[in-house]
């Protein structure tokens, strides 16, 4: 099992908020805060074609002792990893995403940015309007 960085360039993970997740049973939809020196503010990513995902108290503290790759505070591809292996008819992509005090795991067809702000609010508040429009 090998953690790398994925080939998608989203923007870079905040330090402080925690995330905000929205799941319709195929797909999921997670609002996070942007880093300060990335430009700061919300985006939200679409995940397609979830097969998995979970939301894990995993703190970037105790990222080293984790069932899986995790890096703190960035997405992680995991590749050779018994998530995947069950799906794999699929071609499914594993992913780690790491923030201050939680990590979510999900297993997709495909992930791409939908919404993006520099707005100086909570990524629940921008995923509630994202959804309301």
């Amino acid at each position: 099992m090998e953690g790398k960085v994925p080939r998608e360039a989203f923007p870079s993970i905040g330090t402080v908020g925690n995330p905000a997740l929205f799941s319709d049973g195929y797909n999921l939809l997670l609002s996070y805060e942007i880093a300060p020196v990335a430009g700061g503010g919300i985006t939200i990513l679409a995940f397609a074609n979830v097969i998995h995902f979970e939301q894990n108290p995993t703190s970037v503290e105790g990222t080293e002792s984790a069932r899986y790759p995790i890096s703190p505070w960035r997405f992680t591809e995991v590749t050779d990893s018994d998530r995947t292996v069950q799906w794999r008819a699929l071609n499914p992509r594993f992913w780690t995403i790491s923030f201050q005090d939680v990590t979510v795991e999900v297993v997709f067809s495909d992930v791409k940015k939908v919404y993006e702000t520099r707005s100086d609010i909570l990524p629940s508040t921008a995923l509630m309007g994202f959804l309301n429009k």
